[in-house]
Parts: structure tokens; C-alpha cells; sequence
């Protein structure tokens, strides 16, 4: 059993190492089952795998001045009309779009903010790839998101990312889905970057 353990964990270990972009937890005090996880769980068998220092491919510009980077008026009208701050707000575009507002992805998000059609609906986009509308729908959904998950700005970017539901089924923890860990960490990064 304790080979197979080892086995185990050793695999996992090599799995944070090469996909991991956030510190990762992990509980060996139960025999019959690993848990991991992205927030300190207080036990005395876990391990703390911090996160790498990578070098994201998104970078920000040399200057923090976010009136510099594309769709900075509409950002900021935005962020007054949701009360998110404008480098959250950038840091989603750049990550999700790279400020492309024709972007589109394999499961049918589009714009700036990569809104599913469902959403972009109940926020009331008329036109897809307009900046304006896009990038409020986009804060507004991000709005409601970290009021559902009492202002946990990991927890709603996952959400943002995977859907709310996926992280309510994993208990409110970030999805283990290899995207979603992923995307978290990019934002944060630039979000502080841009802040």
C-alpha cells in the first residue's frame, strides 16, 4: 500500500510541477484517498507545493497606466457601473481575448469578455462584438459572481472560467479542470500587474 502511495504521490507531484500556476495543497493523512486542494486545509500531513515563478506569455505594458491599453474608456464606464476595479477588469479581457473583440472559442464565447450566448442574453447584448456592451455584461456577470461567492476573487474567476456550478460541485474550490487552474492564477497575475 505505502509503495503504491508513493507511486501515487510521486505522479502527482510531477503533474503540479509541469501544470501548476497556483500553490497547491495536499492532505496524505488519508490512506484511502488524496485530497489537493488551493487553500490551507490546517492539517498536519499537508504538503504545500508553492507556485512556480513562470513567465506568462500575456504580459502587461512596460508602463501600469491602464489608459494605455485598448478599450480603456469602455472599461472604466464599466467599472463605475459594477464597482470592479479597471485592472480586474483588463486583466479578464487580456486573458480571455487578448482585447480581440471578434475572439471566439471552441464552445461558442465571443468578444472581449469571451461571454457565452446564455449570458450575453441576460445581460442584454444586442450586438456581440461591440466593446461597450461586451465588457459590461462581461463585469456584470463578474459582478454577480463575486457577490455569489462572498467576494472570493479566486473563486469567482473560477466560476468566470468554468461556470459557477462547477465550482459550487467541487465545494467551493477551484475546479480541477487543467483551464480553469490555469486561468486563475494569469489573471491574478496580471490584475496585480495592471493594479
Amino acid at each position: 500500500m505505502k509503495n503504491i502511495l508513493l507511486v501515487t504521490f510521486s505522479a502527482l507531484c510531477l503533474m503540479v510541477i509541469n501544470a501548476a500556476v497556483a500553490d497547491v495543497l495536499i492532505n496524505l493523512e488519508q490512506s484511502d484517498e488524496i485530497q489537493i486542494s488551493n487553500t490551507q486545509l490546517n492539517l498536519r500531513y499537508t504538503l504545500k507545493i508553492e507556485e512556480p515563478a513562470l513567465a506568462y506569455e500575456l504580459t502587461p505594458p512596460a508602463s501600469s497606466n491602464l489608459s494605455n491599453l485598448p478599450y480603456s474608456t469602455e472599461v472604466i464606464s464599466a467599472a463605475h457601473e459594477t464597482s470592479i476595479e479597471p485592472a480586474l477588469i483588463h486583466a479578464v479581457i487580456a486573458v480571455e481575448s487578448r482585447h480581440n473583440p471578434s475572439a471566439r472559442s471552441k464552445k461558442g464565447a465571443y468578444g472581449l469578455m469571451q461571454l457565452m450566448p446564455a449570458t450575453a442574453h441576460r445581460f442584454k447584448v444586442i450586438d456581440k462584438h461591440d466593446p461597450k456592451q461586451n465588457i459590461l455584461a462581461g463585469a456584470k456577470y463578474l459582478r454577480e459572481l463575486l457577490n455569489l461567492f462572498n467576494g472570493d476573487l479566486m473563486l469567482a474567476l473560477a466560476a468566470y472560467n468554468a461556470g459557477p456550478g462547477a465550482v459550487m460541485k467541487y465545494r467551493g474550490q477551484i475546479p480541477p479542470y487543467k483551464e480553469t487552474i490555469n486561468y486563475v492564477p494569469k489573471v491574478l497575475k496580471l490584475y496585480r500587474e495592471y493594479s
